[in-house]
């Protein structure tokens, strides 16, 4: 019986090199991670007060040691960052850029423009 057993042992490990072959060429968790990543654009405040759907576009991805970076570009309808309720607004077609870090399933690090703060809502250094 354990003769059989170390015999067959090779046999599965050559039947598997494929499976293993293709899981290395498409490093696992990126479609998850870009998932994550885009949901939390989408919800962000800034995005859900005015941005413009259809221009919601991913240009870049990088993998990390320890996670993945996206790149998100989008416009929205007015100038200005988060929700911006009751203020007065420029009403002018505004470009930005979302750089979001994912780890492990989760949000590590968002930015919006190199200025604003999305994990905290608020300037970058203030």
């Amino acid at each position: 019986m354990l003769r059989r057993i170390f015999i067959l042992i090779p046999i599965l490990l050559l039947m598997l090199a494929p499976a293993l072959a293709a899981c290395a060429s498409h490093p696992a968790g990126e479609e998850d991670a870009e998932k994550i990543a885009e949901s939390y654009v989408e919800n962000s405040a800034t995005f859900k007060f005015d941005g413009i759907l259809d221009t919601f576009q991913l240009t870049n991805t990088v993998q990390l040691t320890a996670g993945w970076q996206f790149t998100f570009r989008f416009e929205c309808s007015h100038a200005g960052y988060g929700n911006r309720s009751g203020q007065n607004l420029a009403q002018v077609i505004t470009p930005h850029t979302a750089v979001v870090t994912v780890a492990n399933g989760q949000v590590t690090s968002a930015s919006m423009d190199s200025i604003w703060d999305m994990m905290n809502q608020r300037m970058m250094g203030m």
